[in-house]
């Protein structure tokens, strides 16, 4: 196999959308199951106070107050420049800030983790109230958030699910909310296997992967190498790392197609990434070379109307999370306390097999489209028990997801002397992530209707590999 490294290149600084304020006013929180719903109007008409218990275990609940506090503040989308699925993130995330009343700021560190930890230092002369950030050195997370707790700045983190590692630890002083995560392993495992189905089931193929060791690179490897133990006919015969970068990615094949001319598969686990290797077998006038992406990205979705080659992606929707994000910072720095198993937060994938699904997709979040979730029906502080979330979750499971005591996709050992806080321990002896996850069920209101009825497949990546049998 070779192994090319895509060599760094610039890494342009498109500073995306930045949102000035509305003014808006915040609300004092309410729990995760509130024994008082207030009304679902504007912000800042009546305001949960924190205080009482729950019938609902683990959870806490709050009372109407009429003295809330005026609450807003900037957000920052610590994000990298020049990859589409971190724009499509942005591009949500400052609209979700708009609609709460936050301005919003995107900072890009490159994908140089000492730069973000730099940056991470200068968020508090910015008055930045809360951070969200997707980081390349997953290890790097600690270090990045206790600069963060040491400012007293709210932060939320994106993929960054570090084997054994504990956001409700004393030293982060309750500023770090928890870790948002789609199904990386799951998605890539179902679309290298609609890739490989589509293209015969045998050829070459190329690997174009993410940062090395990032654990999303490392999940969806992972789903891939599980597609590739059922498809033995296929043969791996190049590999880079791209940072999710589709200029790198770009280079990389272009490294490599020549060296293996007659490739069938390339397997881009990202839509950015699919484009820009899309770009190099033009240009290489390569006709047929097939391609599947990751994430549901807007110019992905438009491509995959008019490129047959595209077969697919699994639209977890980033610009979702992005949304997410804003809307538990925005909680959270009005008071809102978390279930303890909020820490692990998994977000599913809409599955786009066909074209007419990805035309159906994009007429509800392309770029021109108003933010398709309505993040004030999702803000607890604004609804008090009478929120709902408008895309698929589920609280990650600690001992069966990426790693944990029982076998995974990635499973890492526990280390000798780790321990849950105790919050979150008994959550997990009383069994309340299944409670949890029904609660959340129930609250789910399903946008994506019309984009299922034209896919091949309905359902979603979340618990495939349940389904399957393969955890």
């Amino acid at each position: 196999m070779n192994d090319i490294n895509a060599p760094a290149a610039g890494i342009s600084r498109r500073n995306v959308l930045k949102v000035t304020a509305l003014g808006g006013v915040g609300l004092a929180g309410a729990g995760l199951l509130a024994a008082c719903a207030t009304d679902a109007g504007a912000p800042g008409t009546t305001s949960p106070a924190p205080g009482t218990t729950s019938a609902a275990p683990g959870t806490t609940s709050a009372a109407p107050s009429s003295s809330a506090p005026a609450t807003t503040g900037l957000l920052v989308a610590h994000l990298i420049a020049n990859v589409p699925a971190f724009e499509s993130t942005n591009r949500a995330f400052n609209l979700a800030a708009e609609a709460l009343g936050n301005t919003s700021q995107f900072t890009s560190y490159d994908g140089d983790m000492q730069k973000a930890l730099s940056q991470s230092l200068t968020f508090k002369a910015l008055s930045a109230a809360g951070v969200f950030s997707y980081l390349v050195a997953d290890g790097q997370m600690p270090a990045y958030a206790q600069n963060l707790t040491k400012d007293g700045i709210a932060f939320q983190g994106f993929s960054n699910r570090i084997p054994w590692f504990d956001p409700g630890d004393a030293k982060f002083d309750g500023k770090l909310i928890g870790i948002l995560q789609g199904p990386f392993a799951e998605e890539a495992y179902i679309m290298a296997k609609t890739l490989f189905e589509r293209g015969g089931g045998k050829g070459k193929a190329i690997r174009l992967r993410g940062p090395k060791g990032g654990l999303s690179d490392d999940a969806r490897g992972k789903g891939v190498d599980l597609a590739l133990k059922e498809y033995p006919g296929v043969e791996v015969v190049g590999e880079a790392y791209t940072d999710w970068d589709p200029t790198k990615g770009q280079k990389a094949l272009e490294t490599l197609l020549p060296q293996n001319p007659d490739v069938k598969f390339i397997i881009t686990m990202n839509d950015g990434l699919a484009l820009g290797a899309l770009a190099t077998l033009k240009t290489q006038r390569n006709t047929t070379a097939i391609l599947m992406g990751c994430d549901g990205d807007p110019g992905f979705l438009e491509a995959m109307q008019k490129e047959e080659r595209l077969v697919g992606t699994s639209a977890g929707l980033i610009a979702f999370t992005g949304a997410l994000a804003a809307t538990r910072l925005f909680d959270a720095i009005n008071g809102v306390k978390f279930h303890p198993l909020e820490a692990f937060v998994d977000t599913d994938s809409v599955i786009i097999d066909t074209k007419e699904a990805a035309a159906e997709l994009l007429n509800l979040t392309g770029e021109d489209k108003p933010l398709l979730w309505d993040v004030t029906k999702m803000s607890r502080a604004i609804n008090g028990d009478a929120w709902t979330t408008q895309h698929h979750l589920q609280v990650g499971n600690p001992s069966t997801f990426e790693w944990g005591d029982k076998p995974g996709t990635t499973p890492t050992p526990r280390p000798a002397g780790f321990t849950w806080t105790a919050e979150y321990q008994a959550a997990l002896d009383a069994g309340e992530i299944d409670t949890l996850n029904a609660e959340w069920d129930k609250r789910f209101v399903d946008p994506y209707t019309a984009v299922r009825e034209k896919a091949t497949r309905k359902e979603g990546s979340l618990g495939e590999f349940k389904r399957k049998g393969i955890i």
